[in-house]
């Protein structure tokens, strides 16, 4: 999906393919899903009849020294889907948070059985992780499904925007109707640019590409779209007879 995603525009995807990572990403939830059910479907036969746990030992230090391995990439891998707004990358940073999170049931259940003798305690356990990695994988669904259907930019994303326009707003010059999206890694922005009527279209044009180098400059990953109107003319963006 990422490859697919990187891919440039072609003639049936003119926007191009960023689109693509929100599939990656929503089927690492469904995975987390997955991975949750299995846990607590185990705990659940083990809570009703507890089994004595296996001798603390060398399978316990691998699984401590694999949980912070673990957390040690899925932490890196996190990092750089952010600074690249991948949401592959951040899928499998996800997916791999909940081998790390099994593993920390692993060792306080094994742990706490020890320390106790408690049998119960460690499918109890091995419930609230399942529980915490069910809600990791429905948050990652959730949100995938939120970019396929035109998420607006992140608020730090539109307060660098806003504050980008304000250096060109003076009485002559406004903005309005400024609608966002992203997709992928990608980002958009529409909007209207009001100015004097009488102003040529050379003079017109060249300032809406000074608001466009600017914002793309200000937004790395930005497209925007500006469509020029005089200021005495109001356009009716999102009329409801245009659903129709």
């Amino acid at each position: 999906m990422v490859t697919l995603a990187a891919a440039p525009p072609d003639e049936d995807h003119p926007l191009g393919h960023h689109k693509a990572e929100y599939f990656s990403s929503g089927f690492e939830g469904v995975l987390i899903l997955a991975a949750a059910l299995a846990i607590l479907w185990a705990a659940g036969h083990r809570l009703a009849d507890p089994q004595p746990v296996e001798a603390l030992g060398l399978g316990l230090l691998l699984s401590i020294v694999s949980s912070a391995i673990n957390a040690g990439l899925a932490f890196a891998m996190l990092r750089k889907a952010r600074e690249v707004r991948s949401m592959a990358l951040e899928g499998d940073a996800r997916h791999l948070f909940t081998d790390v999170w099994t593993s920390v049931g692993v060792v306080a259940g094994l742990v706490a059985v020890h320390l106790t003798g408690a049998l119960w305690l460690d499918p109890a356990i091995a419930i609230l992780m399942a529980l915490n990695i069910a809600r990791e994988g429905y948050a990652l669904v959730r949100q995938s499904a939120d970019g396929l259907m035109d998420r607006a930019v992140e608020p730090e994303v539109l307060d660098q925007i806003d504050r980008t326009l304000e250096g060109f707003r003076h009485g002559t010059i406004r903005f309005d109707h400024v609608v966002t999206r992203r997709a992928g890694q990608r980002r958009y922005v529409d909007m209207h640019m009001h100015m004097p009527a009488d102003w040529s279209l050379r003079r017109a044009a060249a300032l809406r590409t000074s608001v466009e180098q600017a914002l793309m400059s200000a937004v790395p990953g930005l497209r925007a779209s500006i469509q020029l109107l005089p200021m005495d003319v109001e356009a009716h963006a999102h009329d409801q007879k245009d659903l129709v």
